[in-house]
């Protein structure tokens, strides 16, 4: 991989395709750091190359190159801003995002990825209703509609609209079942049908379904890469939650330990912001996850 620490300038006042393929494989880099090892560990390194990408932009090109020069920009804003909020940074993301959508309006796929992500923020800062917002935004293409169906459950399952939460799970299955799955941008490439199991868990442990969360979450676990120990980690948080729900102290407790574990491993804030309602159910029931 190619060191994400180093980004050298352009070489003359036009850039052609390289450049920009260059600002591309960066960007990707830096996602697969969040992935796994969480915002905290890139986002300083996201931003700086924002620097440098103001240069690509001052810069002669063909229209072309412009274009696909514009989602790349827009691409590493949309990763500032994620990362902004896995650091807790919610207003640096909310920024971020807003500069990725300037520059993306032109790509209405990313445009989409933008939108589902801003969702996000609403959504785990106890917002789902503004987050439905969101992620009822406009018509997508297959993979992207999958995305948005299956956060609008959960943003469903947090108001406790478990029909409308469970129908929009279904949308999300058939969405990613027509997806092109040959053809994934990078901002989407999370969504594969891992990612779609874990989110069937998670939604299901909002309802309190455990007998359907746990299936799930247990095949998300075993499946997840260690490329992706942040999903891997949200899904040991809810699996520990559905074992405390169904009273199962030991079992909790254990898949609990495990979880703050992983978290230890990763540098990120919304990690911790999910774990404090598991450490306080554990600690309602005599025990102190370590």
């Amino acid at each position: 991989m190619a060191n994400p620490a180093y980004f050298p300038p352009p070489h003359s006042a036009r850039i052609g395709m390289s450049d920009v393929e260059q600002l591309e494989s960066q960007t990707r880099s830096l996602r697969s750091v969040d992935y796994q090892h969480g915002g905290g560990a890139c986002r300083d390194a996201v931003v700086v190359r924002i620097y440098w990408a103001q240069q690509l932009l001052a810069a002669e090109a063909s229209d072309v190159v412009r274009a696909r020069l514009l989602s790349a920009v827009a691409d590493l804003h949309n990763l500032a801003g994620w990362t902004s909020f896995d650091s807790g940074q919610v207003g640096a993301a909310y920024h971020h995002f807003d500069r990725a959508l300037d520059f993306a309006r032109h790509d209405e796929d990313l445009t989409t990825n933008i939108v589902y992500r801003r969702g996000r923020v609403h959504l785990h800062h106890g917002a789902p209703g503004d987050a439905l917002a969101y992620f009822q935004r406009g018509a997508f293409a297959p993979l992207a509609a999958s995305i948005m169906f299956a956060n609008e459950a959960w943003a469903y399952a947090r108001q406790d609209r478990a029909d409308e939460a469970l129908r929009a799970l279904g949308k999300a299955t058939d969405s990613f079942a027509a997806a092109d799955l040959a053809h994934v941008p990078d901002w989407a490439r999370f969504h594969d049908e891992t990612d779609l199991v874990a989110m069937t868990g998670i939604v299901h442990t909002e309802l309190g379904d455990t007998r359907a969360a746990v299936p799930a979450l247990c095949s998300a676990i075993e499946a997840f890469e260690p490329s992706m120990a942040r999903s891997r980690t949200f899904c040991l948080i809810a699996l520990a939650t559905c074992h405390f729900l169904d009273g199962d102290a030991d079992e909790g407790r254990a898949v609990g330990e495990q979880a703050v574990a992983a978290a230890q491993e990763l540098r990120s804030e919304r990690v911790w912001d999910r774990m404090r309602p598991l450490v306080r159910a554990a600690a309602s029931r005599g025990i102190a996850l370590r």
